[in-house]
């Protein structure tokens, strides 16, 4: 039994430690096998089974899977904890180290660290895994997520529209961009570079280079390896792949396009906006619409493959799974905000099962073992998934 655990059993002293927590200001504490594997997710075919549901403190703002049986949860009130999946509560203190609400989070396996910002705050924090405290500071305006991490670099971007490239080691900034517009998704890993889309439907990519000796001039307007004018509307939604980006947007637009190409693969539009993060697999792109709507297409031309019909609105990202660790995705997770889990075979749109809640979901994340969702009113669920296998993606 883990430290965590026994911690999570123990429930007065869990409450003093939150306690001694707050004026300490450190963040939740994992051990190395905790953070084996970030990327672990149950085989979609299994039976869910809802294992427990519990009421959270306050609002979470992302829920942050370790590879493990524990969730590291972020709030909207600038908490950090983490949460032991398999007795359904807390296994570290409530802990504050921003006053503000979180607006990005990312785990960082390798030290391992979490990176967090608030953009009410302006400020961006770094804090050890393996012992709770702080590793630096730094103001940082309106830091939206997600971040990415390259080399040893941190990238970060802000809604006034500043990409920078911040040194994971001591916090301190190696190059920045400050591009016309707004941002509001963040910074995206493909491959070897770094991408982000302004509200203008502009994509940039950048390719990182730590270690540089650069003039402050060069510091201050970083170059970029080239940019795509897409005519998207302001609030479109990204998704990421192996070589390839997924865009879509309110007007029901979905843009396909490979890093290097000149022109989109394809570009489609559909009959209602589109508000979650698409899927890309490589043979297959999924998206969802505001009409509940659920659609396959050909990756590499845009083909249709199939469509099926849900209930309502989707606004969470669209979730992937596979048989084995070393399997392409075959299923995926379409979380519909009323309250809903379907889960689809991905090569026919072949419905594997269904999940109804009471009340609508506001957050829906894949651990090893199943499913957690949280709904408007902060309860937790755990849907356990029988005969399920854990894999990591590729």
């Amino acid at each position: 039994m883990t430290v965590l655990k026994m911690q999570g059993y123990k429930v007065l002293s869990l409450l003093l430690a939150g306690l001694l927590a707050q004026a300490c200001s450190r963040g939740p504490r994992l051990t190395p096998d905790e953070l084996a594997a970030t990327d672990a997710r149950p085989d979609l075919t299994g039976v869910p089974e809802l294992a427990w549901e519990v009421k959270l403190p306050s609002p979470p703002a992302a829920l942050l899977s370790t590879g493990a049986e524990t969730l590291i949860i972020t709030t909207h009130r600038g908490e950090l904890y983490t949460f032991d999946l398999e007795a359904g509560m807390r296994a570290s203190p409530l802990r504050q180290p921003l006053r503000k609400s979180i607006s990005a989070q990312l785990v960082d396996t390798e030290r391992p660290a979490i990176y967090i910002a608030s953009s009410a705050a302006a400020e961006l924090r770094a804090y050890g895994l393996a012992d709770g405290k702080m590793l630096w500071k730094m103001k940082r305006h309106r830091v939206t997520g997600p971040m990415a991490l390259m080399d040893g670099l941190l990238l970060t971007a802000s809604r006034a529209g500043k990409v920078s490239a911040v040194d994971v080691e001591d916090g301190h900034i190696l190059w920045q961009r400050q591009l016309r517009g707004r941002i509001y998704q963040g910074v995206w890993r493909v491959d070897s570079l770094a991408v982000v889309l302004t509200d203008g439907g502009i994509l940039y990519a950048f390719r990182p280079r730590p270690g540089m000796d650069t003039s402050e001039e060069d510091l201050a307007d970083y170059p970029h390896v080239w940019r795509h004018e897409l005519g998207l509307r302001p609030n479109a939604v990204l998704a990421a792949g192996s070589e390839r980006l997924l865009l879509g947007d309110s007007d029901g637009q979905l843009v396909s396009i490979r890093v290097g190409r000149e022109e989109p693969d394809f570009q489609v539009r559909l009959d209602a906006p589109i508000y979650s993060r698409p899927l890309i697999t490589d043979q297959l792109v999924v998206v969802a619409t505001s009409a509940g709507e659920v659609s396959a297409w050909q990756a590499s031309d845009g083909a249709p493959v199939w469509r099926v019909q849900g209930n309502g609105l989707v606004r969470e990202p669209l979730l992937a799974s596979a048989h084995s660790a070393t399997s392409p995705p075959t299923a995926v997770l379409v979380p519909f905000a009323r309250g809903e889990l379907l889960a689809l075979e991905l090569a026919t749109g072949r419905e594997l099962w269904r999940h109804t809640f009471e009340r609508p979901l506001s957050l829906v994340k894949l651990t090893p073992g199943g499913v957690v969702a949280v709904n408007r009113r902060n309860e937790l669920s755990y849907l356990r998934l029988k005969q399920s296998s854990i894999l990591q993606r590729p």
